[in-house]
C-alpha cells in the first residue's frame, strides 16, 4: 500500500536563483530531466496534439531548459513562473512573471504544458488551477513524480549515482510523496470526464505522464 499523498515545501524554492546550492541543485535536475526522457515525451506530445497556430503555455518554466528546446518546435511558446525571464530564453518568447495562481491570461493559451509543477500544490490549489484550464485548455501535458516507495529507491538511487547536492535530495524525497499515481491528477484538478478524455502512464523511471485533451 502506498502513502497518501503529502505537500510540503522545497528548499529550492526558497533560494537565490544564483546561490551555489541553487545552481548545485539545478544541475542535478537537469540530469534527473535527461533521465526521465521528460523533452522526448513533450515533444512526441506536442507534435501529435499541438494544432496549427496554437499557443503553448509552459507553467512553472523555472530557468527554461525545457522551454528552450521545444521553442524549435512551438514558435508560439510562453513561459509562467515566479522567478524572472531567463536571459536565454528564446527572444520570440513571451515569459510571464506571476504566480500560476492568479495568471489571467489563460485564454490566450489552448495547449498548457507542465513539467515537474504540478505536485507543488495542494488539493484546494490544483481545483483553482483545474478550473481555469477546464474553461480554457483544449490539452493539457503535465510529467510529474510518480509517487511510490520503487520511485523513492530508484532516486535514492540516483543521488548516491550523481553525487546529488544535499537540496536536491531533500526536494526528491519531497517531490515524491507529493506526486501521483493512476488518475488522481486530472480528478484532483476536476476535469469533467464528459467533456474530456485522458491517459496516464506510469513509467519505470519512476514518473506519472498525463496528457488530456478537451472533446470536440
Amino acid at each position: 500500500m502506498n502513502a497518501p499523498r503529502i505537500v510540503q515545501p522545497e528548499i529550492l524554492d526558497g533560494l537565490p536563483q544564483g546561490s551555489p546550492a541553487a545552481r548545485a541543485s539545478r544541475r542535478d535536475l537537469r540530469i534527473i530531466n535527461r533521465l526521465l526522457g521528460s523533452r522526448a515525451w513533450f515533444e512526441g506530445v506536442l507534435r501529435e496534439q499541438r494544432r496549427a497556430g496554437e499557443r503553448v503555455l509552459e507553467i512553472g518554466a523555472g530557468t527554461g531548459e525545457l522551454g528552450r528546446i521545444l521553442s524549435a518546435i512551438v514558435p508560439d511558446l510562453a513561459g509562467l513562473d515566479l522567478a524572472a525571464r531567463p536571459l536565454d530564453w528564446p527572444q520570440p518568447a513571451g515569459w510571464f512573471q506571476t504566480d500560476v495562481l492568479e495568471f489571467s491570461g489563460w485564454a490566450g493559451f489552448p495547449l498548457v504544458i507542465g513539467n515537474l509543477i504540478f505536485h507543488h500544490f495542494d488539493r484546494e490549489q490544483l481545483e483553482r488551477i483545474g478550473t481555469q484550464l477546464g474553461r480554457h485548455a483544449r490539452v493539457i501535458v503535465a510529467c510529474d513524480p510518480l509517487r511510490g516507495r520503487r520511485t523513492a529507491r530508484l532516486f535514492s538511487l540516483l543521488s548516491v549515482l550523481i553525487h546529488a547536492h544535499p537540496v536536491t535530495r531533500h526536494d526528491g524525497r519531497v517531490s515524491i510523496a507529493a506526486g501521483f499515481r493512476h488518475e488522481e491528477l486530472p480528478r484532483l484538478l476536476h476535469l469533467d470526464p464528459t467533456a474530456w478524455s485522458w491517459r496516464v502512464r506510469e513509467t519505470w523511471r519512476g514518473a506519472s505522464q498525463l496528457v488530456a485533451v478537451r472533446h470536440s
